[in-house]
């Protein structure tokens, strides 16, 4: 007579059984997630590359800003302190009464 079993095995496999059917359902809904490659399978060392490739585009769009910023800035004072100069220049001519004539 084969063996009959326990109340309690019965009641641990068939949870066993249910974290199981859940875990395989996750994992449905996960793979899902993924593109798939050539050959309908989950691609995910493409998932992986397409990330790698976003994370090098953003770094280089972070240094881009920053080089452009920087750049701004540099030439923003470089002109300001042009500017600076002509004004001391106009103004100590216009004190002192330096006048001088452009084409003459």
């Amino acid at each position: 007579m084969p063996e009959l079993r326990s109340d309690r095995t019965e009641r641990t496999l068939t949870h066993i059984e249910d974290q199981l059917d859940q875990a395989l359902a996750d994992l449905k809904i996960i793979k899902g997630a993924f593109p798939e490659d050539e050959f309908g399978n989950v691609d995910t060392l493409g998932h992986r590359r397409y990330h790698e490739e976003m994370i090098s585009a953003a770094k280089a769009q972070t240094k881009f800003w920053e080089e452009l910023r920087r750049d701004l800035i540099k030439k923003g004072l470089m002109w300001g302190l042009l500017a600076a100069i002509g004004l001391m220049a106009t103004g100590l001519a216009v004190k002192t009464g330096i006048t001088w004539n452009a084409g003459k």
